[in-house]
């Protein structure tokens, strides 16, 4: 009886090895500067997430830096580096696309001597096919020569092969630092026609960067409008990003404060076939992350229903609702179904009484004049 337990117990054992990667292939040993070919298929073991995989092991010196680079045009390519082969693994870097389109890259410089694992993987369950493998020395570009930005004073800049990267998908980048005060509210913003740029704002914390904010497209195109509040005083660090590896050219960028928030409007009356003209500005109330509003009271009778529609120089937005205890309470809202970046709300009248229109862009930092006209029914 002893012995049949030993047996299940090995048994059982050796199957959950077996799900972890038992039946792996040895690990092929590469040296830096070498380029592997291998091929994934059902023969090959696989990762805990049922992904076939290959191992392969280099030996690297404290402080070596290499890169890895997984190049597959039959699967999306995955890489870890790690420790330890097989089902003994320990990930400590992974990437997916890093390397462009579905190739995969990680770099990686070693805290320790010893011996690290590249293990060559698929993104997906049942992904096979060719790879390659090349594992090369890395010196990581110079970091960027952070230079002042000041207010109203936009800055050009060119972003150009051989300048600073960010480790986080290789995109060349710049930085520029300012000093603010604890409750400013700014305003930055890029403008290029050579690449579609993303803003970052953060902080040096330790020497690593620590995001505040970020924007891809909020100025419209490839341009980007970050809003802020900036919670605490000291100096702040302004990052103009590539979108992808490739993004590069010409570029501005311009900090700038935003007035204080404007109180609350007291909504203006509307009627049933009215037209109305309005401005949004920057000195007009926010909410929601810098939105520009203006608010309309509609009254009508039980039963009744009414058509709004805005039409705006910015992608406009239009709420219906009820002022409650807690704000502003939304009953319907709309973006674009007035055509275009128009919106078009039809709102019934449950009961008769008043309601509250509100009117903004769908983004904050938009702003511009507006015509909402108001059609009523039986």
């Amino acid at each position: 009886m002893r012995n049949t337990y030993r047996l299940l117990a090995a048994t059982g054992a050796a199957s959950m090895v077996m799900a972890a990667g038992a039946w792996a292939d040895p690990p092929r040993p590469m040296t830096v500067g070498q380029t592997m070919s291998g091929t994934l298929s059902r023969t090959d073991a696989k990762a805990e997430n049922d992904t076939y995989f290959d191992d392969y092991t280099v030996r690297l010196n404290a402080d070596q830096s290499v890169e890895a680079l997984m190049a597959a045009s039959a699967f999306d390519a995955f890489l870890r580096l790690g420790r330890g082969t097989g089902a003994a693994f320990e990930e400590i870097k992974s990437d997916d696309d890093s390397g462009g389109g579905t190739d995969a890259r990680v770099r990686f410089t070693a805290p320790t001597a010893g011996v690290y694992t590249v293990r060559a993987n698929a993104l997906n369950e049942g992904m096979s096919g060719a790879y390659s493998l090349r594992l090369s020395a890395y010196v990581a570009p110079p970091p960027p020569v952070t230079k002042p930005i000041a207010l109203d004073a936009p800055v050009t800049g060119t972003l150009a092969d051989g300048g600073a990267r960010l480790e986080d998908g290789d995109k060349l980048y710049h930085q520029y630092a300012f000093t603010a005060a604890a409750g400013d509210r700014i305003k930055l913003e890029t403008q290029s026609t050579a690449f579609d740029s993303v803003l970052q704002l953060g902080r040096l914390v330790g020497g690593e960067f620590e995001e505040v904010g970020t924007d891809d497209d909020g100025a419209g195109d490839k341009n980007a409008r970050l809003l802020q509040e900036l919670e605490t005083a000291g100096e702040y660090v302004v990052r103009v990003v590539g979108f992808d590896r490739d993004a590069a050219g010409a570029y501005t960028v311009s900090l700038s404060r935003l007035p204080p928030p404007a109180p609350a409007p007291r909504p203006k009356a509307v009627r049933i076939d009215q037209v109305v003209r309005g401005d949004l500005t920057a000195g007009s109330a926010t909410f929601d992350k810098f939105r520009a509003y203006d608010y309309y009271q509609l009254s009508g009778r039980a039963g009744q229903v009414v058509t709004v529609v805005l039409r705006a120089a910015f992608d406009a937005y239009l709420d219906v609702g009820v002022m409650s205890p807690a704000g502003f309470a939304v009953v319907k809202s709309d973006d674009d179904s007035g055509g275009g970046t128009n919106a078009k709300v039809d709102f019934k009248f449950e009961r008769a009484g008043s309601i509250l229109i509100r009117v903004s862009p769908l983004q904050g930092g938009a702003t511009g004049p507006f015509t909402m006209t108001v059609e009523g029914g039986e």
